[in-house]
């Protein structure tokens, strides 16, 4: 192909059909399952709360912060590969039609979080009395015109410092956003076109340096493969991406639980080489701990008990299921087709190891509920929750890898 547009077609093409291929594995039952529950429970709690809030909650303020970081972080998406530094080199006078085809995408695609955060916003701002109808819909023009102007300022100044000082660019764009959203909450008129003046200079100023720099290929094809990679390792969470080579790390300050096996006794082999692997695979190791950081941090903030249960319930199920789904995955080979185990006792190890895990999951969330809610009967069932959905997790998990 000699011409950038219908590489960008193309490219954009398999992208989507990369995007769907992988999607489908992420939003399965399973997750919908943890999706709901999370975002009820997230809801009442949030309802409920609406209830008490207090008048001079700064509201406007809390509101500005959240939504101008949502704008201010508007990275390009190029589309762009390893080879395109040499292949695009004649034909780099058609690169603006391209650049701009992947800002259209870029401003599309990013558009959605803002405004998600402004719907979950109104109740707020209503129950504290601030803003007006009409300044609610100048705030959701703000944020239509603010994301455009963001994600062409991002991409100027990335092309002008070659991703150098990426978070000062951010940071000068986070504080104009959210004066400029605070002060629409507020209706003052006066000062409002002097934040909007500036924030188009600011764009303007970078617009112009492009002009004395070569387009720095490097940066951005660096920051696609970057963003690529990050999709690909949350996909891998819940299917096997060829694209991901996972890193590992020793971990030594977890190797007391790494104790060497009796070989051939019962599934001494199978056990040590699955723990072994869940300790030291960054991608699994990680995930766990952070679901269950969140579980416990849920047991120890959330003021209500069914949303808690609801809460670690739902974390305790997407921690169990991909975790099994992880250890029993593998490689084609692994180390313990090397020893003369019987090979059915993986399945078993792999069950025991996050059945193990599990439990240290449910005891961090037990201490965090007794925080919250003393020494009664409500930490013990949450608890009971957290252990009985792993439980039966693993065990249909298990149950499902069997007939298949």
């Amino acid at each position: 192909m000699k011409n950038l547009r219908d590489i960008w077609g193309v490219r954009f093409v398999h992208y989507m059909n990369e995007f769907q291929r992988y999607m489908k594995y992420v939003f399965t039952g399973h997750l919908a399952i943890v999706l709901v529950f999370t975002i009820g429970a997230g809801g009442y709690a949030y309802s409920e709360w609406l209830k008490e809030v207090p008048e001079h909650f700064p509201a406007a303020l809390l509101t500005a912060i959240v939504i101008a970081a949502a704008l201010c972080y508007s990275p390009p998406v190029t589309l762009l590969k390893q080879a395109d530094s040499v292949y695009f080199l004649p034909l780099e006078q058609q690169l603006g039609e391209y650049m701009k085809r992947a800002l259209r995408w870029s401003f599309f695609s990013q558009l959605p979080l803002p405004f998600i955060l402004l719907i979950v916003a109104l109740p707020l701002l209503s129950a504290t009395g601030t803003g007006s109808n009409s300044s609610y819909l100048g705030i959701a023009v703000f944020i239509v015109v603010l994301k455009m102007i963001f994600v062409q300022s991002e991409f100027n100044a990335r092309y002008v410092l070659e991703g150098r000082k990426v978070w000062l660019d951010r940071t000068v764009r986070f504080l104009l956003a959210s004066i400029l959203i605070w002060i629409g909450l507020h209706g003052s008129p006066l000062i409002l076109p002097i934040i909007a003046v500036m924030i188009g200079l600011y764009a303007q100023y970078w617009k112009k340096r492009t002009a004395e720099k070569p387009f720095p290929y490097d940066h951005f094809i660096a920051l696609e493969q970057n963003r690529m990679m990050r999709f690909y390792r949350f996909a891998n969470y819940f299917t096997d991406v060829p694209h991901v080579k996972g890193s590992v790390s020793r971990r030594r300050w977890l190797k007391f639980l790494m104790t060497q096996p009796k070989f051939g006794n019962n599934n001494a082999t199978h056990a040590y080489l699955v723990r072994r692997t869940f300790l030291r695979t960054d991608d699994i190791f990680w995930l766990w701990l952070r679901l269950t950081i969140l579980s416990v941090l849920g047991a120890l903030f959330i003021p209500f008990p069914i949303v808690v249960f609801i809460f670690v319930g739902s974390l305790a199920f997407a921690s169990a299921v991909q975790i099994v789904h992880a250890l029993g995955a593998g490689d084609e080979f692994r180390m313990d087709m090397l020893f003369p185990e019987k090979e059915d006792r993986r399945s078993a190890a792999v069950q025991e190891t996050v059945r193990t895990v599990q439990w240290i999951q449910v005891i961090g969330v037990m201490i965090g509920a007794v925080v919250q809610f003393g020494l009664s009967l409500t930490p013990i069932l949450i608890g009971a929750i957290v252990l009985i959905v792993s439980e039966a997790t693993i065990r249909l998990t298990g149950q499902r890898k069997n007939v298949e």
